[in-house]
C-alpha cells in the first residue's frame, strides 16, 4: 500500500458518514491506495475500504453521496 494525502476531505467525510451506519468505526488515522487502486483508510479501531471516486464525489458535491454508496463502504468494516 502507498500512503496518501489525496482526498482527505472527502475521504474523511465518507468514513463519518460510514460511522453514523455503524457506530463502532473509529476515527480516521490516515489513507493508503491499496493494490486495487482503491483506498484503505486506517481508523483508531480498525480499517475500512473505499473507492477513490465517493471520495472525489464527496469532495466535489457531497450531497451526490447515496446512503447506499457509504453503507457499502461501512460494511467493510474490520476491527483491529
Amino acid at each position: 500500500m502507498h500512503k496518501s494525502n489525496s482526498h482527505t476531505n472527502g475521504v474523511k467525510g465518507i468514513t463519518y458518514l460510514a460511522w453514523t451506519i455503524n457506530p463502532e468505526i473509529g476515527s480516521y488515522k490516515e489513507h493508503f491506495i491499496n493494490h486495487n487502486y482503491n483506498l484503505t483508510v486506517k481508523l483508531s479501531n480498525g480499517e475500512i475500504d473505499m473507492p477513490i471516486e465517493i471520495a472525489q464525489d464527496y469532495e466535489a458535491r457531497p450531497s451526490s453521496v447515496t446512503f447506499d454508496r457509504y453503507k457499502t463502504v461501512a460494511d467493510t468494516f474490520r476491527k483491529t
